[in-house]
């Protein structure tokens, strides 16, 4: 497992906060590797929409309302996010095959967790990309993530509550057992999260439709 590109990149932190020792030079290299596939699909995120926003004149003239437009763009958007997430997966699965690792059956597990977790990521980067923040979008997100995990990692009974500790199967019930963060409760939530950054999207363009 140790040599799996999947459980490498996309499996999250492996270490066990109730373990004797915890290796914390461990815990932010493995961080650092699980922030890596989420830059490239925040980069890929990034192109789509400067490629979107110089056809914003043309498209926008097509639809009838700023929530049509607005769900095309937010559901267009999500799926070329899913591509390119799906991309690097199957990548990573084809260097574990090629390279005589196999894939285990906890590769589905990893997937799971990992795609709507993604999702979730670019669904705010969508939203930041509305307002004043949009160059420092990527930014924000990375440390979203990379602190909520650490805040939840260093601070146990927290952990479920923390958003970044919501896509690793390391730290997932599915690894750990019932020390580890609900399966379900983090998939319900990042669910609702979707619908959230949709409405907020749709809010926020409404308002500026509305003081143009």
């Amino acid at each position: 497992m140790d040599q799996s590109m999947i459980f490498n990149f996309f499996g999250g932190v492996s270490q066990d906060l109730f373990g004797w020792a915890v290796d914390y030079d461990k815990v932010l290299y493995e961080l650092t590797r699980w922030l890596l596939p989420i830059c490239i699909c925040l980069l890929a995120e990034g192109i789509c929409l400067e490629k979107w926003r110089k056809i914003e004149p043309l498209t926008c003239y097509r639809h009838e309302t700023v929530k049509m437009w607005w769900r095309q763009k937010y559901v267009k958007s999500l799926l070329n996010g899913l591509s390119a997430a799906a991309v690097l997966f199957i990548a990573a699965a084809a260097v574990d095959q090629l390279s005589g690792v196999g894939l285990s059956g906890e590769v589905w597990k990893v997937l799971i967790l990992w795609l709507p977790h993604i999702l979730t990521i670019l669904s705010f980067f969508l939203v930041l990309d509305l307002t004043g923040l949009r160059r420092l979008a990527p930014a924000i997100l990375l440390l979203l993530e990379g602190f909520t995990f650490l805040l939840g990692f260093t601070h146990v009974g927290a952990a479920r509550f923390m958003y970044g500790m919501w896509g690793m199967y390391f730290q997932s019930k599915w690894y750990y057992g019932e020390t580890g963060v609900s399966v379900l409760t983090s998939l319900i939530t990042e669910g609702i999260l979707l619908v959230f950054g949709y409405l907020t999207g749709r809010l926020l363009l409404e308002k500026t439709a509305r003081n143009r």
